[in-house]
């Protein structure tokens, strides 16, 4: 009888969940997205044959150092925007994340002086030492677009969001077409993501200056600031490590190939990654930034998590199972017939990559729910748990095999940490369900 009960208060969340504004939030989201998409899909095939992977290769290894200050640029603190359970709360949160993102924009520009070309030296790569003096540029653009669309994100304004994605997304292929033709390497690669970047970041922060900041001005104390900077202080302490260790999933494969083995190879692994990130960026965002602001407020209002948890989890398995299929049968084919043969070798490597990538998509609701559970420590003691495989499987497949042994080695373990993150996050929703029905929470 209880479980028929259960069973009822599940379908009936489900179809509020269906009939409220959740599923136009993500339309909305999602839509503006794929306009975006759109144009990078289109542009991708043009630079395949305007670029090698050689370049990509240098590119991706570009990406990775901007990558790994750009996770921790914020400290974390905007995870605290939208929990926030006040206006002025999350105001003076918003001030506090932008002023650690300009701190560590400076001190990646001193870095950049003080370790750039010794770095470069140390990897063979000297290509990139004019580059990286743009650098702070990109980590500032990145993560204050970032920060700045949590805050529209709590304030459910999603078009803001859309229009910086679509700008950023037709900046930068259109700069790196540019660039391209007029016969650029991986230079244009690089100044044509800091145009993009920096044009999405414009964008939303011109509409949250237009809109917003006579309102924030009243609001942002320095008093207040350092008040909240303590009170969330397990983002900094826990989430920024989750988050930089969580980030090695990107920046290692990068460094690590192109040193084991070759600029090319890290440039076909560079592509594949990038191709399965698009329906993340698609639709991933979408559902991660709605469901997270729908979830922080049914969490508030002491509401159960359970069904909206299922449905969206059990949603995004369903919308990968098909891709998967095809891509396991038929990438290195559709790989060569899309971007040329010269890319065939990156279809072999989508072929494990795609098992990693579904599970990890299926996994966004979970890593949403981190922080509205407080699940902060735990996600850290998993992502370090991981953190000796994903360091060493590539380097020990290079010795014993090559390198699709390699790429199918890190496959698994990145599949399994998201898998284990599922099955951790909905324990905590049990634990969360059986409190707000007087129950004893399931032991840990």
């Amino acid at each position: 009888m209880t479980a028929r009960v259960d069973a009822n208060r599940l379908s009936q969340a489900a179809l509020r969940i269906l009939r409220g504004p959740f599923l136009k939030n993500i339309a909305v989201l999602a839509s503006g997205t794929a306009m975006a998409q759109v144009l990078t899909v289109l542009a991708y095939p043009i630079l395949m044959r305007l670029f090698t992977p050689d370049q990509f290769g240098l590119f991706a290894l570009f990406g990775a150092l901007n990558m790994t200050f750009v996770v921790v640029a914020s400290g974390r603190y905007e995870l605290a925007i939208v929990m926030a359970k006040s206006e002025t709360e999350a105001a003076n949160i918003l001030a506090l994340s932008l002023g650690i993102v300009v701190a560590v924009s400076i001190a990646s520009g001193l870095a950049v002086w003080a370790f750039g070309d010794p770095l470069l030296d140390l990897l063979g790569y000297q290509e990139l030492s004019g580059l990286l003096w743009f650098l702070p540029l990109l980590i500032l653009t990145n993560t204050a677009a970032a920060v700045l669309a949590v805050w529209a994100t709590r304030h459910k304004q999603y078009k803001r969001i859309s229009m910086s994605t679509i700008s950023r997304s037709f900046g930068v292929a259109a700069a790196q077409m540019a660039a391209g033709l007029v016969g650029m390497g991986v230079d244009g690669l690089v100044l044509g993501l800091i145009f993009g970047t920096a044009m999405g970041a414009l964008i939303i922060a011109w509409q949250i200056i237009r809109h917003d900041l006579p309102s924030l001005r009243r609001m942002v104390t320095r008093q207040r600031m350092k008040q909240l900077a303590v009170k969330h202080r397990d983002f900094p302490l826990y989430s920024m490590p989750q988050a930089l260790l969580s980030s090695t999933t990107i920046t290692v494969p990068s460094i690590l190939l192109t040193a084991l083995f070759s600029p090319y190879v890290a440039g076909l692994y560079w592509f594949t990654y990038r191709l399965f990130e698009m329906p993340i960026t698609l639709l991933g965002d979408a559902v991660r930034r709605v469901f997270y602001q729908r979830a922080a407020e049914m969490f508030h209002k002491g509401e159960d998590l359970s069904a909206l948890f299922l449905r969206t989890t059990g949603g995004l398995a369903a919308m990968v199972a098909l891709p998967v299929l095809v891509m396991i049968a038929l990438g290195p084919w559709l790989y060569a017939f899309a971007f040329g043969e010269a890319w065939r070798d990156a279809g072999y490597f989508a072929q494990w990559i795609v098992v990693w990538w579904a599970m990890r998509f299926i996994s966004l609701p979970a890593l949403m729910l981190v922080p509205v559970l407080n699940l902060q420590r735990r996600f850290l003691i998993l992502e370090v748990l991981t953190l000796i495989p994903r360091f060493l499987v590539l380097p020990m497949a290079a010795w014993i095999a090559d390198v699709e042994v390699a790429i199918a080695a890190y496959s698994v373990v990145g599949f399994l940490f998201h898998f284990f993150l599922v099955v951790l996050v909905w324990r905590a929703v049990q634990d969360h369900r059986a409190t707000l029905a007087g129950a004893t929470p399931t032991p840990a």
